[in-house]
C-alpha cells in the first residue's frame, strides 16, 4: 500500500495514514530493522505485580505449539494468568451475528458483504478503498466478542490476546483490549 519508504536519513519511515498493519514490512526487511513494539515485557511486568490478567488464545494456537490445547492452556495459566479463554467463544458469536447481518443486508438488496474479522483488511478498505466500506460487516471480531465475555466474567481483569496476527495490535488498541502477544512472543515466554 506504499506505507513504507526509505527517508533521506537512510532509515525506514512508515506512513501510518497508509499503513494497514499487515506486517509485510517486518517480513520483507532484510535487516530486521522494521519491527512492531512488543508488549511481552509489559505483560510480564503486570503478571509479576500480581495484576489480574486473562489470556484470550486464538484457535490457531493448536497448530503453533506442541502438545494439546489443554497442555498449552495449563502452561499459560502457570505463568500467572487468572484465566485462559479460547477465542473460539467469540468466533461463534461473530459467525452468528455476521450471518444475521448478512441476511438482513441481502434482504434489503445488498449484493455482497465482506467480513470484519481481519483488521488489516478493514484498514485496507478504510484507508485505500473507502467507497467499498459500506460492504464491510459491522459485526465485531472474535477477539472483541471474547474480550466482552471476559469483562463480564472478570470485570476487574486486563486482557491479553494471544494470536498470529500483528494487525490485532491496532484493533486491540481501538477496542479496549489491553495487550496483544504473538505466538512467537508467547513461545518465548513459555
Amino acid at each position: 500500500v506504499g506505507a513504507i519508504r526509505k527517508g533521506e536519513d537512510g532509515r525506514a519511515h512508515i506512513d501510518f495514514a497508509k499503513c494497514v498493519f499487515c506486517g509485510k514490512c517486518f517480513a520483507a526487511c532484510p535487516f530486521g530493522a522494521v519491527m512492531e513494539r512488543s508488549q511481552m515485557l509489559d505483560v510480564l511486568a503486570a503478571l509479576k505485580r500480581g495484576e489480574k490478567i486473562v489470556a484470550m488464545v486464538a484457535p490457531s494456537a493448536t497448530a503453533q505449539f506442541p502438545g494439546t490445547i489443554e497442555q498449552l492452556f495449563t502452561a499459560i495459566s502457570k505463568l500467572g494468568f487468572a484465566d485462559v479463554v479460547e477465542v473460539a467463544i467469540g468466533a461463534e458469536l461473530t459467525t452468528w451475528n455476521e450471518a444475521g447481518e448478512f441476511k438482513e443486508r441481502i434482504g434489503k438488496g445488498a449484493k455482497l458483504m465482506t467480513t470484519s474479522c481481519c483488521p488489516a483488511y478493514v484498514e485496507l478498505v478504510r484507508k485505500h478503498a473507502p467507497e467499498f466500506l459500506p460492504n464491510v460487516s459491522s459485526t465485531p471480531s472474535p477477539m472483541v466478542y471474547t474480550a466482552q465475555f471476559v469483562h463480564k466474567k472478570h470485570p476487574d481483569a486486563k486482557t491479553v490476546f494471544i494470536g498470529p496476527c500483528v494487525a490485532k495490535r491496532a484493533e486491540a488498541a481501538r477496542k479496549g483490549i489491553d495487550y496483544v502477544l504473538s505466538f512467537e512472543e508467547t513461545g518465548a515466554v513459555l
